[in-house]
């Protein structure tokens, strides 16, 4: 039975072709490598493979050093990485009217935290309205983050303009390019990107199961590592479900 597949805002298909090639031949001759953790040939050609792709993803997006380049399972990781690994309590952040849940669910669970945000409004057709971010900056203002096009109604918001905005007002410019990497150029240093979040199963047409950002240094130096959020998150769990059980 032939079908056209239309469903790419979820997962694009088919993949490119050498993709499921390069995926058995890393299973079968290297998948048992762990890199950084060996001293012999093959373990050397496991992490030039991954520098290689870290350098071509820096060349892709213009990053500002390839060294700044995370991998992660997916765009909602890479995400909640940034967001929850920048914002402490006290800071406000402002995002559109059109941001996917992989924003909006860590904004709201920070909201207990004492992280607020404000929504800059959009048009009827889904453009953000550029007229209405200064006057919601606040001096407690640390971010902006931006779905760069919607998966609901495909608009394309214009990173080029809020991006020098963010930069004014000393605003960490955060991106989700979850619908857009690979499919529409983006500059990061033209457009003052301080988290470039993507994934790779969609635009840049490989497998599900991988992602990542490219952060400025700055950006790079503020992040606290997730694992220190969760280890805080597991000791809040803990004082409150036992308030008076030993402390280890």
């Amino acid at each position: 039975m032939n079908y056209i597949y239309l469903d790419n805002a979820s997962t694009t298909f088919p993949k490119a072709p050498n993709v499921a090639s390069a995926m058995a031949d890393y299973i079968t001759n290297r998948g048992g490598i762990n890199i950084n953790r060996g001293s012999y040939s093959l373990a050397y050609d496991v992490e030039d493979t991954i520098y290689t792709t870290r350098q071509r993803l820096h060349t892709l997006f213009n990053g500002h050093d390839p060294s700044h380049v995370i991998f992660t399972q997916n765009v909602t990781m890479s995400l909640n990485m940034v967001i929850k690994g920048l914002l402490k309590a006290g800071d406000h952040v402002l995002v559109s009217s059109m941001e996917h849940n992989a924003v909006m669910r860590p904004l709201t669970q920070l909201l207990d935290k004492g992280i607020a945000f404000d929504t800059i409004p959009c048009d009827p057709t889904g453009s953000i309205q550029i007229e209405s971010i200064e006057p919601l900056i606040r001096p407690n203002t640390v971010a902006l983050i931006i779905n760069h096009a919607s998966n609901v109604c495909g608009t394309i918001q214009p990173l080029e303009s809020i991006g020098p905005i963010c930069k004014t007002h000393n605003l960490q410019f955060i991106v989700d390019a979850a619908q857009t990497a690979g499919v529409i150029p983006i500059d990061v240093k033209a457009c003052h990107i301080d988290a470039l979040c993507f994934t790779g199963h969609k635009g840049l047409l490989g497998p599900q199961g991988i992602g990542g950002i490219i952060l400025t240094k700055e950006m790079a130096q503020n992040l606290t590592p997730s694992y220190r959020w969760w280890y805080r998150q597991l000791l809040t769990f803990r004082n409150h479900a036992y308030p008076y059980a030993r402390r280890l």
